[in-house]
């Protein structure tokens, strides 16, 4: 699963990637997309979190493998968007899910809460709006 962060309303340039997979791995990433759909040719660059843990975030993932599924509960800092309390506040987010399998491969399956119709989900314009209360 593939999370994609901003605080504010615009199409940002710059976003949290989070993902973690089926064995809690996870990565944690703060994105710098100026064309903001990742154009070709268009520069791109990522900041790594180093220590995830020590920044505060938390990821527990339950594999389930006889009904071949997994969750995960995960925490991230709210401090990271220069932000101790959220509420009245927009933000742009996305969600995505890559599918793969050894039947499968090499085809994937690709969804996403708010689908950016191609195989690229670094489409900023895509991302939809949260508003917390």
């Amino acid at each position: 699963m593939e999370a994609f962060i901003s605080k504010g309303s615009a199409d940002p340039q710059t976003y949290l990637e989070y993902e973690v997979g089926p064995n809690n791995v996870t990565f944690n990433a703060f994105i710098y997309n100026p064309s903001r759909v990742r154009q070709e040719g268009a520069q791109m660059d990522q900041a790594f979190i180093s220590d995830p843990l020590g920044d505060g975030f938390k990821t527990v993932t339950r594999l389930d493998k006889l009904a071949g599924t997994w969750t995960t509960e995960s925490q991230i800092p709210l401090a990271l968007f220069n932000g101790e309390d959220s509420t009245g506040s927009v933000w742009r987010m996305n969600f995505f899910r890559t599918i793969t399998s050894a039947e499968e491969f090499p085809e994937q399956k690709l969804c996403g809460w708010r689908n950016t119709g191609e195989a690229n989900f670094h489409v900023t314009p895509a991302f939809g709006t949260i508003r917390f209360v």
